[in-house]
């Protein structure tokens, strides 16, 4: 089923209102905005937000018998439906971080091909940085570690990408790698770009530089 069929179809479940027929008219604009630019994430989230209200008027209308299960499906079946038919076109590779992330936790082999095309297609960094960061939060921090080790260029690439591989070493305890790659994209960085945020990068491999030595010194304790 398309996306704005299924966006009409939750909109009918708590009635026809004029609020609904302009989340509808919205949609159908942000739609048409994604198929000039399959990447635009501002039109991309906003339409997953125009989702996300009709989800939730849907579950007001009566909450002794809505199904919020189903009804979550439903929201998830729209933004699938949606990014698969922006996903066919060449330059298309936000749909495809899309798809990711709505099958990261049933298939993650088949997330992980999703990725690394939506990559191939992207030459900014960009969909580097989105894929790492949807495999950290999915659990999966030592592929996203992998992922960027395969991909990342730091003279070319967005310092959200590089910055991404470092919380990926940092989630999965891996300090010496996170401060190899903090020395990279510290060394590519435009200067005085990203003070703050390389400030809470060393503030984060610090802590898991001292978590890693606590955790050596009690092994050492334990086996001596």
């Amino acid at each position: 089923m398309a996306f704005l069929d299924i966006l009409k179809q939750l909109m009918q479940v708590s009635g026809a209102t004029d609020a609904e027929a302009d989340r509808v008219a919205r949609g159908i604009e942000l739609r048409e905005t994604l198929y000039q630019d399959p990447n635009d994430i501002a039109a991309f989230q906003s339409l997953a937000e125009i989702v996300e209200q009709a989800v939730k008027a849907s579950e007001v209308e009566d909450p002794l018998t809505a199904d919020t299960d189903h009804h979550a499906d439903q929201a998830n079946l729209a933004m699938w439906s949606l990014a698969e038919e922006l996903s066919g076109r060449p330059n298309s590779w936000y749909p495809l971080i899309e798809l990711a992330r709505l099958s990261v936790d049933s298939d993650i082999e088949g997330a992980k091909r999703r990725l690394n095309t939506a990559i191939d297609r992207d030459t900014t960094g960009r969909a580097l940085g989105e894929a790492i960061k949807i495999l950290r939060t999915a659990g999966y921090a030592d592929a996203g570690i992998s992922l960027g080790i395969a991909h990342w260029d730091p003279a070319e690439h967005k310092f959200a990408a590089g910055e991404q591989i470092i919380m990926a070493a940092v989630d999965a305890e891996k300090p010496e790698v996170a401060r190899k790659y903090f020395e990279t994209l510290n060394e590519h960085r435009v200067p005085g770009e990203h003070e703050d945020r390389l400030a809470y990068l060393h503030v984060c491999i610090t802590k898991a530089e001292e978590k890693a030595a606590e955790k050596y010194r009690e092994r050492e304790q334990r086996e001596s």
